[in-house]
């Protein structure tokens, strides 16, 4: 049966948001349109389950030997007062291996520090005499003949980093076989992705990820989700979400779903507001933050209402990402959590691995609303892009409350305590502050 329990029924009075609330993934709205005072439900449906969290992350710096300190590692995978929370970190699988060490002691750090890091390692070229262009840059193709070569390269690589105590988790097969630039890169097809599968796939001693295309063009993932011998030998289908903005890249993926397989967004970055001036993005500019709420927690929130299983950023370390890199020019410090660092791990920190999520039936104008079932609580997660403050939210639940907690982060606050209390069932929010992020965290 699905029918809609209301668990969970918030009102808002005097309310002048804009835009579709919910579940909805249609265009973006503008988050300026007011709509007349009056009064909205969300529900929550606890009984209605979607897709099984698999976590949020980002990637490790690549090609280079300024890594992570221990504290940097800790910052973004930990789960205390000033850290993110991090559940995946994606690595790069070099063509050479005598640079495989770089990414060890990170890797060993952050599952030491939290037993919910997954990694996702990422090869951008196979090695040069694989290739029919004889490089690991500007493209070229990986010849059928070394296909099995190639498997068998992927497999060392696993072999090696569990040999120093680090279990990969998945593998990807290859990064963006749709962009050939003049640095390392490959070409496929889909076709290609799924030969290569059915023949050799069953030697890399791992999951493994198929696709990786640069706007999750589903022509580099099909094949193989329709092939029954390439299906035994893949878990994941994954993609990017540049240029998704002018297709139907973020959406939801039937076959995918139908064959079991998880989604994974595996790369994207924006810092368009670096034309405000580099130096901005170590405090409290206002371009950082429009840019953060409305692209990137907006698009955060999309990906998980497609019913895909997980978010991965670029590089974890950037003066335009969750830590600085400690570059003067652009306004950061080293290891310094940023703003966008801050209003990812409103869903980083508090969605953990193995939540589902659950149905948010949601009528509030400008609010994109997502809740999740963790082990232990349900978390609700609101994106209000609206501009005026909204007061006086209660909402019920079906039970005494032994605990609620609420948490904002804004252009002025980073994932700071919001006022909330908590009387027998009823939870009372006093403030519900203009173009923010709010997390609500209800303990079973």
């Amino acid at each position: 049966m699905n029918i809609k329990y209301p668990l969970l029924l918030l009102l808002i009075s005097s309310l002048s948001l804009s835009g579709c609330g919910g579940s909805s993934s249609g265009s973006e709205p503008d988050p300026g349109d007011e709509k007349p005072e009056h009064k909205f439900e969300l529900t929550v449906d606890l009984q209605t389950r979607y897709q099984t969290i698999d976590g949020f992350g980002a990637a490790l710096p690549m090609w280079t030997y300024d890594m992570l300190s221990d504290d940097e590692v800790n910052t973004l995978v930990g789960t205390g007062d000033n850290e993110l929370g991090l559940t995946i970190l994606r690595t790069i699988i070099n063509p050479t291996e005598d640079v495989w060490p770089l990414a060890v002691d990170n890797l060993v750090e952050a599952k030491a520090i939290s037993s919910d890091v997954q990694i996702l390692a990422t090869p951008w070229s196979p090695p040069a005499y694989m290739k029919d262009n004889k490089s690991t840059v500007g493209g070229g193709k990986l010849l059928p003949e070394y296909y099995e070569d190639y498997a068998l390269h992927l497999k060392s690589y696993v072999d090696f980093m569990a040999g120093k105590g680090v279990n990969i988790d998945v593998v990807s097969i290859q990064n963006e076989p749709d962009w050939h630039p003049d640095y390392e890169s490959c070409d496929w097809t889909g076709t290609e992705f799924r030969d290569f599968l059915v023949e050799f796939g069953e030697l890399i001693p791992t999951q493994v990820l198929v696709g990786e295309s640069l706007g999750f063009n589903r022509a580099y993932t099909d094949p193989s989700l329709n092939s029954e011998q390439a299906l035994q030998n893949f878990e994941y289908v994954g993609g990017h979400l540049y240029g998704s903005e002018s297709t139907d890249a973020l959406s939801e993926y039937p076959l995918a779903e139908e064959k079991n397989k998880k989604r994974w967004m595996t790369e994207w970055l924006i810092h368009d507001a670096d034309g405000e001036g580099d130096a901005i993005w170590g405090g409290d500019n206002k371009a950082v933050w429009d840019e953060t709420l409305d692209k990137v927690l907006y698009q955060m929130h999309r990906t998980m209402t497609v019913n895909w299983n997980s978010y991965i950023w670029w590089w974890a370390k950037r003066y335009y990402s969750l830590i600085g890199d400690g570059r003067a020019e652009f306004g950061t410090e080293a290891g310094q959590v940023l703003k966008r660092g801050w209003a990812f791990s409103h869903f980083a920190k508090f969605v953990r691995p193995g939540a589902e999520r659950i149905d948010v039936q949601n009528t509030i104008n400008g609010a994109y609303v997502t809740g999740y079932k963790n082990e232990d609580n349900t978390v609700i997660v609101i994106v209000n892009r609206g501009t005026s403050d909204k007061q006086n939210i209660d909402f019920e639940m079906p039970f005494v409350l032994s605990s609620v907690d609420a948490y904002i982060t804004s252009q002025t606050q980073n994932r700071e305590l919001l006022d909330v209390s908590a009387n027998g069932k009823v939870v009372k929010l006093p403030s519900l502050p203009a173009r923010s992020i709010v997390t609500i965290v209800i303990a079973d």
